[in-house]
């Protein structure tokens, strides 16, 4: 584990193991100290001035022990921490490095998300296994020999006899620690499964909305949170009677130690003072015993977690970008050969992607690849990119072996533009010089964007190329964001341009101008095209038409077309029908087209800067200078404002009342816990003062064991009594506030969540409410509220009674010791205090730190196609660097500062022994107290003042909890501003016709409140039993209208209508239950494909296999079910992973289907498909659409899919600028014309 310190790390440790081991003999020393100073006090004779000597020398025994301690402890831990920070800091910079030089194959299989939480936590846990827990083991292992050597030097006899109980109390705390780690991980999984439902029901929302499966979720997570309180409950039960056991044994094993040790004495083989010291030292090295498992266990988890890091560090990958291996020559051609090609993908090696691919391509030409999903057109292009290498046959370029090439520098003359552009969450300027091989200056940045048909709107925006895209460029339109990534391969100046699926996924109008910009970006170098919208490739010099790994056909556009074949049977299907149109490409306003797109980004940016992004406003034009830091600054903004709404919460008083109130059910529990923790709270205090008697009696009372019940034998039986008082103590406090606390837990989640999916999709759309901070929120908050009531209410009761049960017995014994004493623990709490503030508030600030660090990584590593396309792992390796300096600041600051408290606490315990004994001395000396009165008090408020000072620990669990309790009540309280459990009409599906209307209608949406979607202008009227088709560019409110229908949303003023009645007059359930909606990103939930489908109809109506079957025959999805092993028990993956995007949309269409809905929602059911899926999906809707009998809304942006409906709308400015049927809407030439010019595959 220690392979990666430096020369000046291994100087570290060596002198930290070497302060551990003398930070382990403290203790021992202590109590031999101790027994020498009672040994020398029993010779003493009652001589004053003897006395005082022997004081003396004692007392400086411990401040020299204390300042030895103060050394020691301070340096062994700064000197961990510092060195274990050093290791980890380096070991986290060389494991990114290693990841992003891998090649994909091995992405393939290791998974971003795994990598990241490698990163995230196992990193974190090495550090842990070599920095202060390594530490404490080697303290432990110092304290447990040296504490056995002492007992048997001192006291062979009674350290054997002692050692006897030692197996039965660690073979109980052995089978409770088992137990207690075998059910948290079951507690853990069963609460990340109910967090998967969570997350997967925040996830698809607006699914959950539209089929009203609020109720089923809800139960659905109520189960899986009794499954988690279930095992609490015996988790709980196994630890409270296990630490009852335990405390029982240990208490029975002093008393027996004490009736030994009275006997030995009594036969003068021992003296007093050393059964005191044997008993201490065989206590501390058991108490040692006990600290092995744990810290062992940290070490044992660090080395498990440093293999698999260390072995991806030292894996040299096969595809090796960091290689300064391979060919470079000055200029590439750009003759491409693809030669006898056959690959499988390393995750599939059964599943043949490419066959045997055997295709020339002439530097200069650009050929287009179509075909349907899986038939090897993208495997192509990364084969091209040496992502993969093929298993069998070569690819050419420039009649080389791809294989000779440096791999680094092949990257850099090849630019990607992939159907999902990926932008990295920095500015646009930065954005755009991610894609060049050299510096490049404002004016060629500029010549680029203006290239891409970017330069426009980037300029119009208020912070021009400084503007942060967000992330994943969310604060961008995917045109946008196309261009964008158009003008970076531009910047690039590749002599391969590989555009894969640029287009598919945008509007007519964004589509426009990003193929305008293609067409330009492709000239003088070779291009290859993936595509699925025909039109846009049909001027390539070159079609290629692939299916299962095979090339079909090839040709130009025209030769294919006359051929026949599958490309032509795949252009027929796309076609338009058309009469001859009186508009040509230059025809269209491309100024209006750039202005509506400018004036769009302006408002896009007004909602970026409204809804609290990172950016500043300033006075910067497009060629400002582009800030390196903006994407940092703008997180530390983030952390700030987190800050500062933290800060104000906690200045609202904590709602401890209303929290009581509602664990009204377990009162009874807490009641009884609380009895347990006042008991639990007098063990301590009553142990003090039986054993100061048992020692006092051993050491200065002649007469130790008269009798059974007297001297030393009655105080042997009174530590068996305080045994069995600590076993109802700690057994009731831990296992009647443990089943108060989950009982709690599963009520309290399951109300939170419940109130969650009450709200209005406007909650949603509200940054503060994303996925993570919402499962963030139900996992944490009633774990935190539930320890407000039950883990503090047991701690107080538990510092309270130990506080007034050690003040009442020190003060009846002396009070004024007991005043001296008291002076001094609070020194002894402050440097606990202190400790744990320091690690607390670092604890917080580095895990900020880290998490900005972290996201850096997460992204590259989220995104390394890109980043390896791009050739920029060097870029994201010095950033990550730069941004671990501050965490790596902080746990130096951490080191060196928190290790005073640890040294301060180790200290302050001797010098007030010091001070005990010496004030304790000289009362004695002056016959106002006696020997047992002095060690009573003194022993009783040292014992009491360390639990006490378990206080700080309680202030801020305390604190995490008031800050969750107000942020939870506040969901509990919110009332949703559409919500689902007001009544309304219910009227019958028979009673429902589907008439809609839009009347008068404006709409701003909630998080964006100054930017109109519809200005009072939008009307609309839809007949039942009609097909509507909405069209228009991104961002016209097509989809709003949905939401609208769907009341996700409500209009600022105006009517919508269903059936002439306001949809505000239904109530909810009934209103969405009439309808049924099939989005363009279908959303799938982790169940079987037949769970799935049943989710369309409302549990409460009975539905059988035969429904779902011919609910799947109508989406065209019935023979692929029956096909699988398991058919409709097939379980579909998160978000539907295991099937592809048809598969999953039939399965969508089928969910629709079997609600038998009024009214049928269709949101770019099919734009996001390959021809063969779209084809099969296409005639799904088709049987719909000629089944009739329902009122259908479709939005789709290929026009060919919407040619049949009964009317068509055309969206633009807040209103319908257009309706009429398809061939209406040719005749006016106007807006809808000139799309259906544009998508149309016989326009040259």
């Amino acid at each position: 584990m220690f392979r990666y310190a430096s020369a000046l790390d291994k100087f570290m440790i060596f002198i930290a193991c070497i302060c551990s081991f003398i930070v382990g003999l403290m203790q021992p020393l202590t109590i031999v100290v101790l027994g020498l100073f009672l040994k020398k006090l029993q010779n003493s004779k009652d001589d004053d001035a003897s006395i005082l000597d022997v004081t003396l020398g004692m007392i400086l025994n411990f401040v020299y022990i204390g300042i030895a301690a103060l050394v020691v402890s301070y340096t062994s831990n700064a000197l961990w921490v510092l060195s274990g920070e050093n290791q980890a800091r380096r070991i986290r910079q060389m494991y990114v490095h290693a990841i992003l030089r891998q090649d994909m194959a091995w992405f393939d299989k290791a998974g971003d998300g795994s990598l990241n939480t490698r990163l995230a936590v196992d990193t974190q846990m090495i550090q842990d296994g070599i920095s202060e827990k390594f530490g404490l083991l080697v303290s432990a292992i110092a304290q447990f020999v040296i504490g056995f050597i002492v007992a048997f030097a001192v006291g062979w006899k009674l350290a054997i006899i002692m050692l006897a109980t030692m197996p039965l109390m660690g073979g109980v705390g052995g089978l409770m620690g088992y137990y207690t780690t075998r059910y948290t991980l079951k507690s853990q999984t069963a609460y990340a499964e109910a967090g998967s439902i969570a997350e997967q029901v925040f996830s698809g929302i607006r699914t959950v909305y539209a089929f009203s499966l609020q109720n089923r979720f809800s139960d659905l997570y109520n189960i899986k949170l009794k499954n988690a309180k279930e095992i609490g409950v015996r988790r709980g039960i196994i630890f409270g009677v296990g630490m009852g056991v335990f405390m029982f044994l240990l208490f029975a094993t002093y008393g027996l130690a004490f009736w030994y040790g009275a006997k030995l004495v009594m036969s003068g083989e021992m003296i007093g003072p050393m059964v005191m010291v044997v008993f201490f030292a065989m206590i501390m090295g058991a108490m040692a015993l006990l600290q092995l498992p744990p810290n062992f266990a940290a070490i044992t988890t660090a080395s498990g977690a440093a293999y698999k890091i260390f072995e991806t560090i030292e894996r040299i990958p096969d595809i090796d970008a960091d290689s300064i291996e391979g060919i470079q020559p000055p200029k590439i051609v750009g003759d491409i050969e693809f030669k006898d090609v056959q690959f499988t993908y390393p995750t599939r090696p059964d599943v043949p992607i490419l066959k045997c691919l055997n295709l020339k391509i002439r530097s200069g030409q650009t050929v287009a690849f179509v075909g349907p999903s899986g038939s090897g057109k993208s495997t192509s292009v990364q084969l091209l990119q040496r992502f993969y290498d093929p298993i069998n046959g070569q690819v050419l370029l420039d009649g080389h072996n791809l294989k000779s090439y440096n791999v680094a520098w092949l990257r850099t003359q090849i630019g990607v533009v992939s159907q999902e552009p990926v932008l990295f969450n920095m500015t646009i300027g930065q954005n755009l010089t991610m894609g060049a091989n050299k510096e490049v200056s404002k004016e060629e940045m500029v010549e680029a964007c203006k290239k891409a048909n970017c330069h426009s709107f980037i300029s119009e925006l208020p912070q021009g190329y400084n503007t942060l895209v967000g992330e994943h460029g969310g604060m961008l339109s995917g045109g946008q964001k196309q261009r964008i990534a158009i003008a970076r391969a531009i910047l690039k100046n590749p002599s391969i341009l590989l555009l894969d699926e640029a287009t598919s996924a945008l509007d007519t109008q964004s589509e426009r101008l990003v193929q305008k910009a293609l067409d330009a970006a492709t000239a003088n170098r070779t291009t290859i095209v993936i595509a699925h919208r025909l039109s846009t490739i049909r001027n390539a010099d070159l079609i290629v038409v692939m299916k299962q790994g095979d090339l079909i056909e090839q040709g130009t556009h025209n030769e294919l077309l006359a051929l026949g074949g599958i490309y032509s049977e795949l252009v027929s299907k796309q076609q338009i029908a058309t009469t001859q149109v009186g508009t040509t490409d230059e025809d269209i306003d491309e100024e209006l087209l750039l202005k509506q797109e400018t004036l769009a980004l302006k408002k896009d940016q007004e909602a970026q800067n409204e809804m609290g992004t990172f950016l500043e406003k300033t006075k910067s034009t497009a060629l400002s200078r582009i800030s390196t830091n903006i994407s940092i600054d703008a997180y530390e903004l983030k952390l700030r404002n987190e800050k500062a709404n933290k800060k104000a919460v906690m200045k609202q008083s904590a709602p401890v009342r209303r929290v009581v109130d509602m664990m009204r059910p377990e009162w009874h529990l807490l009641a009884l816990g609380v009895c347990g923790s006042a008991l639990s709270g007098a063990v301590f205090p009553c142990f003090a003062l039986v054993f100061s008697r048992t020692i006092s009696t051993l050491t200065f009372d002649g007469n130790i064991a008269p009798g059974p019940f007297q001297g030393a034998n009655l105080y042997a039986f009174l530590f068996v009594v305080i045994g069995v008082g600590a076993f109802f103590g700690f057994a009731g406090q831990n296992v009647f506030f443990e089943l108060a606390g989950e009982r709690f837990t599963e009520r309290f989640r399951g109300m939170i969540f419940r109130s969650m999916i009450r709200q209005e999709i406007g909650f949603y759309d509200n940054p503060e409410n994303s996925l993570g901070a919402l499962t963030s929120r139900l996992a944490i908050d009633s774990k935190n509220v539930n320890e407000m009531v039950t883990k503090t209410w047991g701690d107080v009761a538990q510092i309270i009674v130990t506080a007034i049960t050690g003040l009442a017995i020190a003060f009846s014994q002396t009070w004024t010791l007991t005043l001296i004493i008291c002076c001094m623990t609070p020194f002894i709490m402050g440097a606990t205090a202190y400790e744990s503030k320091i690690h607390r508030g670092f604890e917080d600030k580095t895990k900020k730190a880290n998490e900005q660090s972290g996201e850096v990584a997460g992204e590259a590593i989220k995104e390394i196609r890109t980043v390896a396309a791009l050739n920029k792992q060097s870029y994201f390796e010095d950033k990550y660097f730069k941004a671990t300096e501050r965490p790596h600041k902080l746990a130096q600051r951490k080191a060196l500062t928190s290790s005073i408290g640890y040294g301060l606490q180790q200290a302050i315990t001797q010098f007030t022994y010091a001070v005990a004994f010496y004030a304790g001395i000289r009362l004695m000396v002056d016959n106002k107290i006696d020997f047992l009165q002095m060690f009573t008090a003194t022993l009783t408020i040292m014992l009491t003042s360390q639990e006490v000072g378990r206080a700080s620990v309680f202030t801020a669990t305390f604190a995490k909890a008031k800050f969750s309790a107000i942020s939870a009540l506040e969901i509990l309280d919110r009332v949703p501003a559409i919500d689902p459990e007001l009544e309304g009409i219910e009227p019958a599906s028979s009673q429902v016709s589907g008439d809609i209307s839009f009347e008068n209608i404006t709409f701003r949406y909630p998080a964006r409140p100054d930017i109109s979607i519809f200005n009072g202008e939008f009307n609309l009227k839809g007949k039942a039993g009609q097909t509507i088709a909405l069209v228009g560019p991104s961002g016209c409110g097509k989809s709003t209208t949905i939401g609208m229908l769907q009341r996700w949303y409500d209009p600022v003023s105006g009517t919508v209508r269903f059936d002439d009645t306001n949809v505000k007059n239904y109530s909810l359930g009934n209103l969405r239950g009439h309808m049924a909606l099939v989005g363009q990103e279908p959303v799938l939930f982790d169940m079987t494909i037949g769970e799935n489908i049943r989710f369309g109809v409302d549990d409460s109506k009975p539905i059988t296999q035969v429904m779902v079957e011919d609910a799947c025959r109508a989406a065209n999805i019935h023979t692929f079910i029956s096909g699988l092993p398991l058919g409709y028990d097939t379980r579909v993956g998160d978000k539907g992973s295991q099937l592809s995007g048809g598969q999953k949309q039939r399965i969508a269409i089928a969910r629709a289907l079997i609600r038998k809905p009024r009214l049928l929602l269709l949101d770019e059911a099919t734009s996001a498909l390959d021809s063969e899926s779209e084809k099969l999906v296409q005639a799904a809707i088709d049987n719909i659409l000629e089944e009739g009998g329902r009122t259908t809304i479709t939005i789709a942006h290929r026009l060919s899919t919407i040619q049949g409906a009964d009317l068509i709308c055309v969206v633009k400015d807040g209103r319908v600028a257009e309706q009429g049927t398809h061939w209406e809407l040719l005749k006016l030439n106007g807006a809808y014309s000139a799309l259906v010019h544009q998508q149309s595959l016989n326009s040259n």
